[in-house]
């Protein structure tokens, strides 16, 4: 048996869809939603007007990191209005206003509007204290992934889940199974099939939108019980128990105890608080590196104008303050490594380079490029490739990922945007690549790139065969076995990170672990946060400048924060 879409009253004519608009101006809880035709991404409207006397609809929306022309193939505008269900077809769109804040998109009327019950059609979405678990098994022989039921449908649901496990997700992909698990253990597997994925509100998550198999028979059973519950126990919340007349519902009994609130808890775990008003920045441009993967993942047209304002803002940041910046870099351990790895490289990069004339003359070309050089690796991502592994390039197995990757920016539209793409691109990923025979300036870079690109790889580990090390390990692994070309990158790298890089763990003689937040002149540390007593494994957290550091003992060596288990924040 298959569950038939909700029957659908079209509405054709202009009077009457003005009026069903207006209607909406009067509710301020109406859930207005914008789809992309395009993509079936769905994003909130956070405030919309009427003008050109009912002509014309102006809509505020949330789109950080969208291409400008995203919405050139046409949108469509759901919204709930008490229990009937809108949908607005035909809409030509007039303008996308990307740089207002927030941004704008100019609509003229729709043309039609569908009406149809809410509850057959329209998403009920959780409203905050509102919890439920998702298990998403991808394939049959992997484990399940933890996620966060955000709306819920009878044809199918939304989730949050981890940005390393979502940008793998393709459109169309049917998941081994779907599992979703209420605060008091009811417990119930979905077919489901990927229909849209996109960067979620929350920092380093995907929002993924699936719609469950036809021929399912939970679907049909379960799912219109689990809506029942659910706008039950929102009408509740909202306050209209207190007459007696309408009680909790039974799916979210259980609190904060549950197995279910004890595993999203752990989901969700917040990183440390920002200790550098730099990290937001950083986590913004991650946030639209996570927007270009998936665009990548998914065929779809990259953001190129937004990654050069992320270029712009990382290299501000370098200029405004170098010591926080090159901390910054460190802080972002909640980013897909991927993600984490490509900024450290462009950040590190920039600030190598800025001395070099030639080179410093490209700089917004060269960290586009750097920002973006292992991304490829995420179309050639298979069922084989695990949510766990990084998708970091190996320096000493290049996969060709770069391909696809160029063709995907499309035109480098001047010598200096094509040149460091075939400089930090290509020759951090391509098997045959010859630096030797590309010009002085990008053979400099190619190295420079390089050399960043392996110091980054060899400290963080686990990528290939290379082992987690030092800053001093590391070079000194490098100096015996790169090139003099490359070797002198590398003693430039050496002037000016110091064999105690900013960012880097220490160990001092009374047993106490640091991070390195700044150095002096003479290349030694010069302030320092310490995090760990190993006398007594005692967390602490205090800022020492050099005349305090007499109370922790002499920096004796470089330590490894893998060992420790520790990470920036």
């Amino acid at each position: 048996m298959e569950v038939k879409d909700a029957p659908r009253i079209e509405i054709n004519d202009g009077d009457r869809v003005a009026s069903a608009f207006e209607t909406l101006q009067q509710r301020p809880y109406c859930d207005l939603r914008l789809e992309c035709v395009a993509t079936g991404e769905r994003f909130d409207i956070e405030e919309f007007r009427i003008e050109a006397s009912g002509q014309r609809i102006r809509l505020m929306i949330d789109v950080l990191g969208l291409p400008r022309d995203r919405f050139a193939t046409g949108v469509r505008l759901h919204a709930s209005l008490g229990v009937e269900a809108l949908l607005f077809t035909g809409i030509e769109v007039e303008n996308f206003s990307i740089e207002a804040d927030p941004p704008e998109l100019v609509i003229a009327k729709p043309e039609r509007v569908y009406v149809s019950n809410k509850r057959e059609s329209t998403r009920i979405r959780l409203v905050r204290g509102m919890r439920a678990l998702v298990q998403l098994q991808v394939y049959e022989d992997r484990n399940p992934l933890d996620a966060r039921l955000m709306d819920l449908s009878l044809g199918g649901c939304g989730i949050e889940i981890d940005l390393r496990a979502g940008m793998l997700l393709e459109c169309d992909q049917q998941v081994a199974a779907l599992f979703i698990e209420f605060p008091n253990g009811t417990r119930s597997a979905l077919s489901a099939v990927v229909r849209h994925v996109q960067m979620a509100e929350r920092n380093a998550h995907a929002y993924v939108g699936f719609s469950f198999v036809q021929r399912d028979g939970n679907r049909l059973t379960e799912v219109p019980v689990w809506l029942r519950e659910m706008e039950r126990e929102i009408a509740f919340r909202a306050g209209q128990g207190r007459n007696h007349m309408i009680q909790p519902s039974r799916l979210f009994i259980g609190g904060a105890e549950s197995p279910v609130a004890i595993r999203l808890d752990q989901q969700e775990k917040t990183p440390y608080a920002s200790t550098t008003s730099m990290v937001g920045p950083l986590r913004d441009i991650a946030h639209t590196l996570g927007v270009t993967a998936i665009a990548l993942r998914h065929g779809r047209e990259l953001p190129v104008d937004d990654l050069y304002r992320c270029a712009d803002t990382l290299c501000a940041l370098l200029a405004e303050d170098r010591p926080t910046f090159l901390y910054a870099l460190c802080c972002l351990n909640e980013q897909p490594a991927l993600l984490h790895h490509c900024i450290v490289v462009a950040g590190r990069l920039a600030d190598l380079v800025q001395n070099d004339e030639t080179l410093v003359r490209n700089l917004r070309d060269i960290v586009v490029a750097a920002l973006v050089h292992d991304l490829g690796n995420i179309r050639q991502a298979g069922p084989q490739t695990a949510s766990a592994d990084s998708l970091i390039t190996d320096p000493s197995a290049p996969t060709n990922s770069h391909r696809e990757l160029i063709e995907a920016l499309g035109s480098a539209g001047s010598w200096a945007a094509s040149g460091a793409r075939r400089a930090v691109i290509e020759c951090l990923n391509s098997t045959d690549a010859d630096v030797a025979q590309l010009p002085v300036a990008l053979a400099s870079l190619a190295r420079a790139a390089r050399i960043v690109d392996l110091i980054e790889v060899k400290s963080r580990g686990g990528i290939g065969a290379h082992e987690a090390g030092t800053p001093l390990q590391v070079f000194r692994t490098l100096y015996h076995n790169c090139d003099e070309a490359e070797r002198e990158w590398l003693q430039r790298y050496m002037k000016r990170q110091g064999i105690y890089p900013i960012g880097s763990l220490v160990h001092c003689s009374s047993g106490f672990l640091a991070w390195v937040l700044q150095l002096g002149e003479d290349g030694q540390p010069s302030r320092i946060r310490v995090v760990r007593s190993l006398n007594n494994a005692r967390k602490l957290n205090q800022i020492l400048g050099r005349a305090d550091f007499s109370q922790i003992g002499k920096i004796d060596q470089p330590a490894l924060p893998q060992r420790f288990g520790l990470s920036p924040f």
